[in-house]
């Protein structure tokens, strides 16, 4: 009898344990975590929006279990030991976009005194370089680049949508003829010169098309989100290449399949002796702290965001979208003073889901793979 009230004992405590939702041995200053469970071996944290004039710089603490302390966005496990964590911020330098027509075709641009590289970014279908730059995640990362001593160019593609995606080099791609026509013209007037490097980044289609471009005009280094290289690029290119995936990818040209091939590129790049690089981005917890980067927005307004969809019955028992943001009607719960900025929610909630949508979570380890690179170039050039 005294066995049998033991392993009930045992079994009640066991069940009791697993149920208990949070555990106090993960503190997150200037940041937010997702609830901490018995035994949970990796958990997420988030750092608060910068104030002005700032980015995220770094995890300090006991970083030793943080799986990137360089991202403001990263994972730690929170079994081992008690763990404090503060989110640090560096100064960033204020900066704004200059607009012209160049080739017929619309740029926008921001490059400072002595750039460590210049960004080309290349938007997708449907997009333009004004929607490259202002999309609230996207322009985390061009902050975030430009606080690290990149200059910013975007523009507008001839064809994004039904372009020829044959291996066409210049003068037959019009879209590659544009790009080198901003080079040439941002040299001729001393925007930029000859010595500083190249690199773009290119989300969705605007991937597809910034491994040509990376290709033809010798950049020296590549970024695709959400997307894929041109296969017949891949076995003569010697760009390195960053391929940022998404887990949960919805859309036709990528999806399960995109995701392979871009890992297999990766792969290929790799075994040519290419620096290639893949990761693929998760699905993270919608944090009641998550919208508060959306400009003018308070941590106040978050939670009301945050709030409306938990009660909605849009998110999980720990806090992740139930279905594809894409196919849900969430702005049927969100209070209306915030429905003017339902694009802005539609972006963030996309990157939580890990849809076919950029994000920023991304940032340090692209510039880290950027920096690699323009520091091997510049070994071999010695």
């Amino acid at each position: 009898m005294l066995y049998r009230f033991i392993g009930l004992f045992s079994m009640f405590f066991l069940i009791f344990a697993a149920a208990v939702p949070a555990q106090t041995n993960l503190v997150v200053t200037n940041g937010s975590k997702a609830s901490v469970r018995v035994r949970e071996s990796r958990v997420n944290i988030w750092a608060d929006p910068p104030p002005a004039n700032m980015v995220f710089d770094r995890w300090i603490g006991d970083t030793t279990l943080v799986e990137d302390p360089t991202s403001a966005s990263s994972f730690v496990n929170p079994v081992s030991k008690n763990i404090a964590l503060t989110a640090t911020y560096k100064p960033a330098p204020a900066w704004s976009l200059t607009e012209e027509t160049i080739n017929g075709v619309d740029v926008l641009y921001y490059i400072p005194p002595t750039p460590v590289g210049i960004i080309f970014r290349f938007h997708g279908s449907g997009g333009s370089a004004q929607s490259t730059l202002s999309s609230i995640e996207s322009r985390i990362f061009s902050n975030d680049a430009v606080a690290a001593g990149y200059g910013i160019i975007a523009l507008d593609s001839s064809d994004r949508v039904t372009g020829d995606w044959s291996f066409l080099p210049p003068p037959n791609n019009p879209d590659i003829t544009n790009v080198q026509a901003v080079i040439t013209n941002f040299l001729q007037r001393g925007i930029i010169s000859s010595d500083d490097p190249i690199v773009a980044q290119g989300t969705s289609r605007g991937g597809v098309f910034s491994s040509m471009a990376a290709y033809f005009l010798n950049f020296k280094a590549d970024a695709i989100y959400i997307g894929f290289a041109v296969d017949a690029v891949m076995p003569v290119t010697t760009v390195p290449t960053i391929f940022c995936a998404a887990a949960n990818d919805d859309q036709d040209l990528v999806g399960p399949v995109g995701n392979q091939r871009a890992h297999d590129q990766a792969v290929s790049l790799q075994n040519r002796g290419v620096m290639a690089s893949f990761n693929q981005h998760p699905a993270t917890p919608v944090y009641p702290e998550r919208f508060w980067r959306l400009a003018n927005f308070t941590e106040t307004d978050s939670h009301n965001i945050y709030n409306a969809l938990k009660t909605g019955g849009f998110l999980d028992g720990r806090n992740f979208l139930i279905d594809n943001p894409r196919n849900t009607n969430w702005q049927s719960v969100i209070p209306t003073q915030y429905l003017p900025y339902s694009s802005g929610i539609s972006t963030i909630l996309g990157s939580s889901y890990a849809n076919h949508s950029f994000f920023s979570d991304y940032n340090s380890r692209v510039l880290r793979f950027y920096a690699a690179a323009l520091a091997a170039s510049k070994q071999r050039s010695r």
